[in-house]
């Protein structure tokens, strides 16, 4: 008997709904999230939308400032370079042992989860988020240390505000190239190859951020 999914309840609803509004800057970082205004907006009480709120905050996708409320949190320079340091080191280390553990099944349900990417829409960078994130969580579930998926899972909500800021080359060859290449070096059971790509990839976009947060303008994405 096929297992059914539970249906998502109304602060699950609430929290992926905005989550996904942080994500591609229709909540801008900065701006105020008033809860009584959501709450209204999309007819639900004030108390899914608290806990929804209190989610972004755990992930680290906003903030609360006393006697004013909460608001999308913004990124510092400083920041992107602290998280992104650690990302390249513990998603190089998950690249690495991927490799050396992969089956056949694995490397399959790796392309499976880039040939999803490919059908997404450009306009729904939302769901390219949400695709990434699947994609390197995979690598890194392969890779089988609890310790290091519970490590880069806490990172991630501060890696998801990130991605805010290069969500438009999500769908760029580079990063098409990028992917591949690391589940190219995967599938080869090239433990060197699949951690170079995997630091390759994630300084990319350290890179680009960097740039874009100081107003400098962006190499070609490819």
């Amino acid at each position: 008997m096929k297992s059914q999914t539970a249906p998502k309840t109304i602060s699950q609803q609430v929290y992926e709904r905005l989550r996904d509004e942080v994500l591609t800057g229709s909540l801008h970082p900065g701006v105020w999230i008033r809860e009584q205004d959501i709450a209204s907006a999309w007819s639900v009480s004030r108390t899914p939308v608290r806990e929804a709120v209190r989610r972004l905050a755990h992930d680290g996708l906003v903030e609360s400032s006393p006697n004013r409320g909460v608001r999308v949190r913004e990124l510092t320079p400083q920041e992107v370079s602290d998280v992104y340091e650690l990302r390249e080191l513990l998603e190089g280390t998950a690249a690495r042992r991927a490799a050396e553990r992969a089956e056949a099944c694995d490397v399959e349900h790796l392309r499976a989860l880039l040939a999803h990417i490919d059908t997404l829409p450009a306009s729904e960078p939302a769901a390219h988020i949400r695709a990434d994130e699947a994609f390197h969580d995979a690598i890194v579930a392969i890779a089988g240390n609890e310790a290091l998926f519970d490590l880069t899972r806490r990172l991630y909500g501060r890696v998801a505000r990130v991605k805010i800021i290069t969500r438009d080359t999500n769908t760029s060859r580079r990063t098409r190239e990028q992917h591949l290449a690391i589940v190219e070096a995967i599938a080869a059971h090239d433990p060197d190859g699949a951690e170079r790509a995997m630091r390759a990839h994630i300084r990319t976009f350290r890179e680009i951020v960097a740039e874009r947060l100081q107003g400098e303008p962006e190499r070609d994405g490819g």
